[in-house]
């Protein structure tokens, strides 16, 4: 307690160094804080919309789907087995059932390659809110001959609400699959290429088209808490009722979106690098000022009698204060800013809004408010700086007495 008393007495002594030492320990927080906030809120931006518009967190799929992904490989799913996996499993918030396949789309005089997916609307709106992305109509009803399609293949089959869509395609085992829809909805779709090919139908209208009643191609599953996914996968691989299905995490499902983000990580690792070494010396060109200014102080302390070992200890303890200060400080400064543009992401303007287009992504820079981002910045410039404390306490140590005292 003395160490601590004599410590904290010696701080406030000199003012002036003390608030730029705890300064130059603040911004390093700040700034770190910042752009790695910023990085990972790009990359939470990539998951988040593969996870809503493409794979889930996870999916439950035949054991035979993921190496084939035919509609032949489709498991047999019902509102009993659904009802039965929420009850297996607390942790499951609630499922999207869904059934998909490659179709040939017509229209009045125009043909393209679609892609069919039988949705639970109330389901799907849940998870992604895609009823938001309607630009014209509604989205059907359970059951009815009806279809929402995606804007950009609207104008390739020429097609506006009220016309029909005939859909050509092959279903389950090999059954022809053919059928006319009303077009009741048109949406723009986030993702780009699925804007130029999509065409949602109600999940029966879906299983009647295909052949396929009580099959899906795969269960997405919503975990009451999305970061234990994968330790979700992992429980329902290991459940022996489900020995038939293999449930994949999004990063088994989407491995060049892991490739994408690490790539990304390494690039901001190295930039964090040498950000890193500049606030090192920063730091210590602050430490190193501060030691030479009281060597004469210390050489009179260690003059009177004090012994070298309690002279470092007190300086060590100074340091820790600073540090500590400084950090907590570089925390509670970045935090309002950090929010402030978590809730207001910065555009990047119109030029970028076509290739940030093509990810399915917003033109915008968001931030993250990653609990585990604030602890791993603020240990790191932390350790920065009590590694740089070797300095002086080594100085001390090698301290001429006379030579100190005569300064």
């Amino acid at each position: 307690m003395m160490l601590f008393k004599l410590a904290w007495r010696n701080l406030w002594r000199s003012r002036r160094r003390t608030f730029i030492t705890i300064s130059s320990v603040l911004f390093a927080v700040l700034l770190a804080l910042v752009l790695e906030s910023m990085d990972r809120g790009s990359q939470e931006l990539m998951v988040q919309n593969v996870v809503r518009y493409s794979t889930g967190y996870l999916q439950l799929q035949d054991t035979l789907y993921f190496d084939e992904s035919h509609i032949d490989n489709a498991m047999e799913w019902d509102e009993t087995r659904d009802a039965q996996l929420l009850a297996d499993f607390p942790q499951i918030a609630y499922t999207l059932p869904r059934l998909e396949s490659t179709v040939l789309a017509a229209g009045k005089e125009r043909t393209r390659v679609a892609f069919v997916s039988g949705i639970v609307l109330e389901a799907e709106d849940r998870f992604n809110q895609i009823s938001s992305r309607m630009r014209s109509g509604a989205f059907f009803s359970v059951g009815s001959e009806e279809a929402v399609i995606g804007t950009g293949l609207a104008q390739s089959l020429d097609l506006t609400l009220g016309d029909t869509l005939v859909l050509f395609g092959q279903g389950f085992q090999g059954v022809m699959a053919a059928g006319k829809y009303v077009i009741s909805g048109i949406l723009q779709h986030p993702v780009p290429d699925l804007n130029e090919r999509v065409v949602y139908l109600s999940l029966p209208t879906a299983q009647f088209l295909f052949d396929a009643p009580g099959r899906l191609n795969h269960l997405k599953i919503v975990p009451t808490q999305p970061r234990q996914h994968a330790r979700l996968a992992a429980a329902l691989n290991a459940h022996p009722d489900y020995g038939a299905f293999t449930a994949y995490s999004w990063e088994e499902l989407q491995p060049e979106l892991l490739q994408t983000i690490a790539l990304d990580q390494a690039g901001t690792f190295v930039f964090l690098l040498i950000l890193y070494i500049v606030i090192g010396f920063g730091i210590f060109g602050t430490v190193l000022t501060m030691t030479l200014e009281r060597e004469k102080e210390f050489g009179v302390l260690l003059a009177i009698g004090m012994q070298r070992v309690r002279l470092a200890l007190i300086i060590f303890t100074e340091t820790l204060i600073m540090n500590f200060i400084g950090v907590s400080a570089g925390i509670v400064l970045a935090l309002p800013i950090l929010l402030y543009f978590y809730y207001h992401p910065i555009p990047l303007g119109e030029g970028l809004e076509g290739l940030m287009a093509e990810y399915g992504m917003e033109a915008v820079l968001r931030f993250s408010l990653d609990p585990t981002l604030f602890y791993q910045q603020a240990v790191i410039v932390f350790s920065i700086s009590m590694l740089i404390v070797i300095y002086p306490i080594v100085r001390v140590f090698q301290l001429d007495i006379l030579q100190a005292a005569r300064k």
